[in-house]
């Protein structure tokens, strides 16, 4: 790592890896949202929209869209900034002039199927800062690991999402 790349990644910035939130409740998805999810998508497989089909193929009854499940998590939303409840990510002591944010990639891991109804709750976990140097300039690379589990603490649901952030620049006057 380069001298501007280490100084970048302060102490203070570095302890928060490991930092976890906590588990905090979604919001249950409803026969509407499927509903509406189907009408905006056009994927109106019968897994999510018939019990009786979804018995016939081995389930206890329909179960959401996966993609639903993976979007609640990003639904929350908190203009106070309250660390226990806030995104992580969002209370990052980073430098000043780095507010430019991107999407540096994300996997997502559906484990187990949800069900209409299911309660599901949230937690997530800075797992690693570091900065590099690429195209646009010296970056940090935030990595936050979440999990969705359902009423039983079992995780249905595993994301790791990096973004990066880089110092905002002006568009220069011609």
């Amino acid at each position: 790592m380069s001298e501007a790349a280490s100084s970048l990644i302060t102490e203070e910035l570095r302890a928060w890896i490991g930092r976890t939130t906590p588990l905090r409740p979604l919001e249950m998805i409803t026969t509407s949202d499927i509903r509406r999810y189907v009408d905006a998508t056009g994927d109106a497989n019968p897994l999510w929209l018939e019990d009786e089909f979804a018995r016939s193929v081995g389930y206890p009854r329909r179960f959401l869209p996966p993609i639903l499940v993976g979007w609640i998590p990003f639904s929350i939303k908190d203009q106070n900034k309250d660390p226990e409840t806030a995104d992580l990510r969002r209370l990052l002591p980073l430098p000043g002039n780095y507010t430019n944010v991107r999407n540096a990639g994300s996997e997502t891991e559906w484990l187990k199927p949800v069900y209409l109804g299911e309660r599901l709750a949230t937690q997530s976990c800075i797992v690693d800062i570091v900065a590099r140097e690429g195209k646009t300039g010296l970056g940090i690379y935030v990595t936050q690991e979440e999990q969705v589990l359902n009423s039983n603490d079992e995780i249905v649901l595993r994301r790791r999402h990096t973004m990066a952030i880089f110092p905002e620049t002006k568009l220069s006057e011609t």
